[in-house]
C-alpha cells in the first residue's frame, strides 16, 4: 500500500474537512453513571475507611450540589456541539504558567535510518531538504483539502480533521494570565496564507520561501540550496556569538508576554520579525548537538535549545549528525496529528527515488536573514534564560526502546488485543518495581464526535489488582496467571470502549469543576478527597501512557508527576518501540529500570502462555 492510497482522498471524493461539521456532539454522561464509574476507580487505591469516606462524599455530591453543577454542564451542552472544547483548551492548556519547554510539549526522534535516510554529518543538509520538502508536501495536501481525513482502521466512522488546520502556521501566544492560540492558516479556498519556513541556528533567523510566485513546491534541489546558503552564513560568522533570542520562547509564560511586548515596543522591525516567525509554516532548528543514539535525541529535542522557539506549533530539530528531532505544542493539537504527520513524511521519504544531489537550481533566492532591535533589558534576560537553558538540559530523562522479543502478531495469536495486552504489562512492570499499583492515565480517541480531542482510560482497575496480586505469587499457576492476564486485558479494553462512546470519567469530572470555577461556586468535596489525587485526579497520574499505533512513529512527553513515568508505545508485526520518560530529580524513578523491567515481563509473560499451552514455544 502505498501513501497515496492512505492519505489521499479520490478526486470526486467530499474535502478533508467537509464532514467536520457534520459530526455528532460530544455525549454528556449522566451524572450518576459517571459517579458509580469515578467510585470503581478509586478502589485500587483505597483502605476500607478512606473508600466508605470516599463513598459518602461521592453520594453527598451527587445529591447535592453535583447536580447544580451538572445542569450548568448540560445548559452549555445544549447551545455548543462540544460541551468541554472551550474549557479544555483554556484551562487545561492555556492558562498554564509553566514554561512549554521541556515539560509541555510534544516530542519525538525521527528514525531516519528505517527509510534510507542516513544519520550521518555528511547527509545533515540533504535530510533538511528532503523533510521540508515532505513537510511542505503535507502543508499543500491539507491546504487544497485532498488529505484523507483520519477514520476508525475500517474506515466506517471519519474523524474529526479539525485540529489538523492548527499543525502549520499555527502559534501559541503568551499572555499575562492564559495564552492564546492564533492560526494564520488557510485552505486554499478560504484563501492566501504564509508559505515560507523559519530556519534558525546559532540564534539567528532565516526566511526560506517554500513556494514559487505561482504557488508551486520549491523542488528538493531549491530547498538544498537554499539550506546551504543558510548554514555557509551560520559557519562564516560561528565565532561571532548572536543573542539567543528563541530562549526567551522557554520562559514562564508571564515572563514570556512581558519580554515579547517589549520586543514589539522597541520597534516595527520587531514586531514584523515576530509576526514572520509566528505565521511561519514551521520552524527548522540547525542544532550543532551531537546525540548518540535515539534517547539522547529525544531527550535533547524536549530540553529545547538556543534556536528553538517553543511557541511554534511543529518544529523540526535537526542535529548536524544527522538525527532527527520533533516538537509540537500540545494546545495546538494531540500526538494523533503529530504521528500521521510523521507517518506521511516517512512514508515520502520511504518511496522517494534517487535524488541528483549536484543539480544546481536555475535560479534561486536568498534567504533573508532577519535581525532584531535589542536594548540592555532584553540582553540582560537572555543572559538569564541561558542559566535556565543550562538547567532544563537535566531536568528530564528519556529512554527510545526497541522490544524485539515479539510484536502485535503474537498478542493477537494470543487473543488479546495488542494495546491491552501491553497495558496490563506496563501495570505488571510498575508493580514489579514499586511493589504497589499505579493510578494509570492512557489516552482515548474521541475524534468521532464534534471537534472531539481526548478522554481519560483509568488503567488501572481491579482485575489489574488481581493479575498484579497473583502474577508475583511463585504458588500461581500458569493457567490462572493467563486467565487473570485476559480478564485484565479485557477489562481495560471494555474501559477504552466505554471511553471513546463518552462514557468516561475525567473529562465529565473536569467539566462539573469547570462549571463551579466559571460560576463562583466553591469548589466541592469530591476534589479535595485524597483518594481524588491518589486516584489520579487533578493530573496525579503516576503512570502517563499513550498508543501510537502500528508504526514506527512514536513521541513522548514528561510525566504528570515528579515520581511518575510516562510511557509511549507502538506496536509492529514483530517489535514494539517505547518511549519512557522520567524526572531526574526523582529518586523513586528510573527510565533505565523500567526499559529493564518492560522486557524481562515482556518475555515472562510470552514465556507463561506458552507453559500454559495457549502458544507454541516459538
Amino acid at each position: 500500500m502505498d501513501r497515496n492510497s492512505i492519505f489521499v482522498l479520490p478526486e470526486d471524493a467530499p474535502g478533508t474537512f467537509d464532514k467536520d461539521d457534520t459530526l455528532p456532539s460530544l455525549p454528556l454522561p449522566k451524572l450518576e453513571e459517571t459517579l458509580e464509574r469515578y467510585y470503581e476507580s478509586l478502589k485500587p487505591f483505597g483502605t476500607p475507611e478512606e473508600l466508605k469516606n470516599s463513598r459518602k462524599v461521592i453520594d453527598d455530591f451527587k445529591n447535592g450540589i453535583g447536580k447544580k453543577l451538572h445542569a450548568l454542564v448540560e445548559e452549555k451542552a445544549k447551545k455548543s456541539k462540544n460541551w468541554v472544547e472551550e474549557w479544555w483548551e483554556n484551562l487545561a492548556y492555556l492558562s498554564l504558567r509553566l514554561p512549554l519547554i521541556p515539560c509541555c510539549l510534544m516530542s519525538t526522534t525521527v528514525i531516519g535510518e528505517s527509510v534510507g535516510i542516513p544519520e550521518t554529518p555528511e547527509h545533515f543538509l540533504k535530510t533538511c531538504a528532503l523533510l521540508a520538502y515532505q513537510t511542505m508536501t503535507f502543508w499543500h495536501l491539507i491546504r487544497s483539502e485532498r488529505m484523507r481525513p483520519p477514520s476508525n482502521p475500517d474506515g466506517s466512522i471519519i474523524f474529526s480533521a479539525n485540529l489538523f488546520k492548527r499543525l502549520y502556521n499555527t502559534v501559541r501566544l503568551p499572555g499575562e494570565e492564559m495564552d492564546e492560540i492564533k492560526s494564520y492558516f488557510k485552505t486554499a479556498k478560504e484563501g492566501k496564507v504564509p508559505s515560507h519556513i523559519i530556519v534558525i541556528g546559532n540564534g539567528r533567523f532565516f526566511v526560506l520561501k517554500g513556494t514559487h510566485e505561482d504557488g508551486s513546491i520549491l523542488s528538493i534541489a531549491e530547498l538544498y540550496r537554499s539550506f546551504q546558503i543558510i548554514n555557509s552564513e551560520i559557519l562564516e560568522n560561528k565565532t561571532h556569538k548572536y543573542p539567543y533570542i528563541p530562549l526567551l520562547t522557554q520562559d514562564e509564560r508571564p515572563n514570556w508576554h512581558k519580554n515579547r511586548s517589549r520586543l514589539m515596543e522597541l520597534s516595527k522591525n520587531n514586531k514584523n520579525n515576530l509576526e514572520l516567525i509566528e505565521s511561519a509554516i514551521c520552524l527548522t532548528v540547525l542544532d550543532d548537538r551531537m546525540p548518540r543514539n535515539y534517547s539522547e535525541c529525544t531527550q535533547q529535542t524536549m530540553a529545547g535549545g538556543i534556536s528553538t522557539w517553543a511557541d511554534k506549533s511543529a518544529t523540526l530539530v535537526m542535529f548536524r549528525n544527522g538525527k532527527i528531532g520533533c516538537l509540537a505544542e500540545h494546545a495546538c493539537f494531540d500526538g494523533s496529528v503529530s504521528a500521521m504527520t510523521n507517518f506521511f513524511i516517512m512514508l515520502g521519504l520511504l518511496e522517494q527515488g534517487p535524488i541528483d544531489w549536484d543539480i544546481v537550481p536555475d535560479k534561486i533566492e536568498v534567504p533573508k536573514e532577519l535581525k532584531f532591535d535589542l536594548d540592555e533589558a532584553i540582553l540582560k534576560e537572555i543572559d538569564r534564560m541561558e542559566e535556565v537553558y543550562e538547567e532544563n538540559l537535566n531536568v528530564v530523562s528519556v529512554i527510545v526502546h526497541c522490544f524485539q522479543g515479539y510484536g502485535k502478531e503474537l498478542m493477537k495469536a494470543a487473543k488479546i488485543h495488542p494495546d491491552t495486552f501491553v497495558q496490563s504489562a506496563l501495570q505488571l512492570v510498575y508493580y514489579r518495581l514499586h511493589g504497589k499499583m499505579a493510578p494509570t492515565y492512557e489516552t482515548a480517541t474521541m475524534r468521532a464526535f464534534y471537534r472531539g480531542r481526548t478522554e481519560t482510560v483509568r488503567s488501572c482497575n481491579m482485575d489489574m489488582v488481581e493479575l498484579c496480586n497473583a502474577w508475583f505469587d511463585s504458588k500461581t499457576p500458569a493457567k490462572t496467571k493467563v486467565d487473570l492476564f485476559r480478564k485484565a486485558s479485557k477489562a481495560q479494553y471494555n474501559l477504552m470502549l466505554d471511553a471513546r462512546k463518552g462514557k468516561g470519567i475525567d473529562r465529565h469530572l473536569f467539566g462539573l469543576w469547570c462549571a463551579a470555577y466559571e460560576n463562583k461556586i466553591p469548589i466541592p468535596e469530591l476534589y479535595d478527597d485524597p483518594l481524588y489525587a491518589k486516584s489520579g485526579g487533578g493530573g496525579n497520574f503516576v503512570l502517563s501512557t499513550s498508543t501510537l499505533g502500528y508504526t514506527i512513529n512514536i513521541g513522548c512527553v514528561a510525566p504528570m508527576v515528579v515520581d511518575g513515568y510516562g510511557v509511549f508505545y507502538s506496536m509492529l508485526r514483530d517489535c514494539c518501540w517505547l518511549m519512557i520518560t522520567t524526572y531526574k530529580s526523582s529518586n523513586e524513578t528510573s527510565s533505565e529500570k523500567f526499559q529493564t523491567a518492560f522486557d524481562e515481563v515482556m518475555m515472562e509473560v510470552k514465556e507463561v502462555f506458552e507453559a500454559s499451552g495457549v502458544l507454541s514455544k516459538m
